[in-house]
């Protein structure tokens, strides 16, 4: 296909997408699509949408959007050929396949059926559905999976527009299902209501699970090389899984893996190379064993807003190697954007050198103390951010001295 066809075809997509920005009907849309189409690759439909975005249609307001497009082109989007590695348990694309599983079957074999049911007046089917409904709260983890390994990955490759959409979409299907567990959790729910809680977070669950499978893994499976997959795969560990056991071990092929030149402190033994601080010095695998048991979680992001180094002794925020030399604003949902962005601005310009926050995050259940230091060199010229997020639930409750072991 040569690059005036291309750019046909692109336009062609624009213009359904379009026409759906603007209020449109969906079976027009559709029939505008099948009229100009059979197959359509992944590319061509996650490229049109960056275009929406880059003439400054908000990511929020696409996610509204999201659903309709994935409708309209579902059953047009050519297959893209997977490595055999994909397939193997254990490999990251295989348990997030495994857990989508899981969760088709919660909602389709258990979930609805029993809401019919007690929409048909079987009271007793309410406990299935709130055991239901907490073992689709579970999908948080699946979620964060994604948005702490995955979505790095793909802006690493240029693949920008999708993390942007799909992240805000997963905070919305979140909150409904803790809307409906909360319904669902009344000594005597509001049955009407209940109902079309559940079925609107049963349908946007299953609507992502077609854009993981259908967009976001065949455009990820493209670019990425094993040593991204075996980063993804160590980094599981740090949220957990979605209503499957954990998955077996998979690592590359030692064949798969890059090969790079050690540098010459790589080479060197850590221990005889010393760093001279205005007091004292320590040699690497010092610096390196200190800063690996401060009980801080550590993130420095350079001059350039650039993720350059993840450190500290605390398990505090998951992260992902893939992150690294990326902007630091990919790192977070579009909502929290231009806030982070405001943060950043005032610390380049001098306006402030810290900001700090406490408070007590979802999903976890600990209070954190977090705190952005700006880094600046003695003629104050400014190197970058330290983040320093710390856990302080226990020291929250300290009420007395302790001077003795």
């Amino acid at each position: 296909m040569d690059s005036k066809e291309n750019k046909s075809r692109q336009d062609q997509i624009l213009e359904v997408l379009h026409y759906i920005q603007k209020g449109g009907d969906f079976e027009t849309a559709k029939k505008m699509f099948k009229e100009r189409f059979d197959k359509v690759d992944v590319s061509e439909i996650t490229s049109a949408e960056r275009q929406l975005i880059a003439s400054g249609l908000d990511p929020r307001q696409i996610q509204y959007l999201c659903n309709v497009h994935a409708e309209v082109f579902k059953g047009s989007i050519l297959p893209v050929d997977e490595s055999p590695d994909y397939e193997t348990p254990g490999h990251p694309v295989h348990t997030l396949k495994q857990e989508n599983f899981v969760l088709k079957s919660l909602i389709n074999d258990y979930l609805l059926p029993n809401l019919a049911k007690y929409e048909d007046g079987d009271d007793a089917a309410l406990t299935k559905i709130r055991q239901a409904l907490k073992d689709l709260a579970k999908i948080h983890y699946h979620y964060a999976r994604k948005e702490t390994s995955i979505f790095p990955l793909m802006t690493k490759y240029g693949i920008t527009a999708p993390p942007k959409v799909m992240w805000g979409v997963d905070d919305k299907i979140r909150k409904l299902i803790g809307q409906a567990n909360q319904l669902a959790a009344a000594e005597q729910p509001d049955k009407a209501k209940l109902a079309e809680a559940v079925k609107s977070a049963c349908h946007e669950v299953l609507e992502m699970i077609f854009k993981e499978e259908s967009i976001m893994l065949p455009m990820i499976t493209e670019v990425a090389n094993a040593q991204d997959w075996l980063n993804v795969k160590e980094e599981e560990k740090q949220i957990g899984y979605t209503l499957i056991q954990p998955p077996m071990n998979w690592k590359p092929a030692e064949k798969d893996l890059p090969h790079l030149e050690k540098s010459p402190i790589e080479l060197a033994s850590l221990s005889s190379l010393a760093i001279n601080f205005k007091e004292g010095k320590l040699n690497l695998e010092q610096l390196q064993a200190i800063i690996d048991l401060l009980p801080f979680a550590l993130t420095f992001v350079d001059e350039n807003d650039k993720v350059a180094f993840f450190g500290g002794g605390a398990a505090i925020y998951p992260h992902s190697k893939n992150a690294l030399g990326n902007d630091v604003f990919s790192c977070h949902v579009a909502g929290s954007v231009d806030k982070v962005k405001g943060i950043f601005k005032e610390l380049h310009e001098g306006k402030r050198d810290k900001y700090e926050f406490w408070f007590e995050p979802k999903h976890m259940g600990r209070y954190l103390y977090l705190q952005y230091f700006a880094v600046r060199n003695p003629e104050g010229k400014y190197l970058g951010c330290l983040e320093v997020a710390q856990d302080v639930t226990e020291i929250r409750s300290w009420t007395n001295e302790k001077r003795t072991i």
